[in-house]
């Protein structure tokens, strides 16, 4: 009996190794790329992309995954509805907007990135605002699915700044400071020494930015004139300690390179509230995921082993490698 076992084991595991092996492949042969790793598998990646045959994938390079749609039907709601503006030049490919002017940039299966805004004050040699405080700030609507995510940092550049973020229910802000002098700045160090940033809270969903300058920069205009505010993806951002001070282009790299980050979801339900309603958008092999901003809302996840798009029918399918390795996990557990 026991010898028995051990056969009808190792060949279960002979059968799920050849498996494996060809279904490799094939995987090898069928793409030209060289990156060898397995991409983890998204909404954006799934065999149906749209609830309707006739709705636009994608805007530009921008993949539009339901539950969002480019035009009315083909979202799961108004909310998630995006603007796809199609007249531009020969130079510019068609651009994804929400809201008034957001554009976004990329849509996964919990977090949309968007384009920023950039607080600016800058002043002469004698103390003189130059430009008009260039105030930053985002509305996303009490109605809408998204808040700021906390992949966010709210991020202040210069030596004479104590700008503050203010929100519903929220105000804060820090100090970046260089007493008269370079010496303390430090390239990737943001700290208080041209440089800081703080949290956000879960579920933010506006702010606005008010540049606050202790001495105008009287005592450091010499090596920076200007000061900075943003809230943008933290990970995006490195601190590259003078050369920021003194950078003219500043507001355009912060726009071209960090994103905002927000977080989406389905109403305003929890999992439990929403399983009990007809229009419960998680379909088959997959399951529900609380929002966890504190705004309530779900969003829907396929089940170990499945991949593709639990809004769209069919919903998440079998991934043959997840669930051979799920099968022979099972096997072990049963003659051990």
């Amino acid at each position: 009996m026991e010898r028995h076992t051990q056969v009808s084991l190792l060949f279960s595991f002979s059968v799920c190794a050849l498996i494996l092996t060809s279904v490799a492949a094939q995987s090898t042969t069928n793409s030209p790329s060289t990156n060898t790793s397995t991409p983890t598998t998204t909404i954006t990646k799934a065999a149906s992309i749209t609830k309707l045959p006739g709705c636009q994938k994608q805007c530009g390079n921008l993949t539009i995954p339901y539950p969002f749609g480019i035009g009315s039907g083909c979202a799961l709601e108004p909310g998630f509805e995006i603007d796809c503006d199609t007249s531009t030049s020969t130079t510019r490919s068609p651009t994804a907007f929400i809201g008034k002017g957001i554009q976004v940039y990329h849509i996964s299966d919990a977090e949309m990135r968007i384009s920023n805004t950039v607080a600016r004050s800058c002043y002469s040699l004698a103390g003189a605002l130059l430009l008009p405080d260039e105030a930053a700030g985002m509305y996303l609507g009490s109605s809408q699915p998204y808040s700021f995510s906390e992949l966010n940092r709210f991020t202040v550049i210069g030596c004479d700044e104590i700008p503050l973020m203010t929100g519903l229910n929220f105000s804060n802000g820090c100090f970046s400071l260089c007493a008269n002098s370079s010496d303390a700045v430090v390239e990737g160090r943001c700290m208080g020494d041209g440089c800081c940033r703080i949290e956000i809270p879960k579920g933010l969903k506006y702010f606005e930015t008010t540049m606050i300058s202790v001495y105008n920069h009287t005592g450091v205009w010499d090596f920076n004139p200007c000061g900075y505010a943003f809230l943008g993806e933290a990970s995006r951002f490195h601190f590259r300690g003078l050369a920021d001070l003194n950078d003219t282009n500043f507001v355009e790299r912060i726009m071209d390179n960090v994103p905002i980050v927000l977080d989406w979801a389905i109403g305003n339900l929890t999992c439990v509230e929403a399983q009990q309603h007809k229009d419960y958008a998680c379909l088959v092999n997959s399951q529900c995921v609380d929002s966890g901003t504190g705004l309530g809302g779900y969003r829907c996840s396929c089940d170990p082993g499945y991949e593709g798009n639990p809004y769209v029918s069919p919903g998440c399918q079998g991934n043959l490698m997840s669930l051979l390795l799920l099968l022979v996990l099972g096997m072990i557990n049963f003659y051990w």
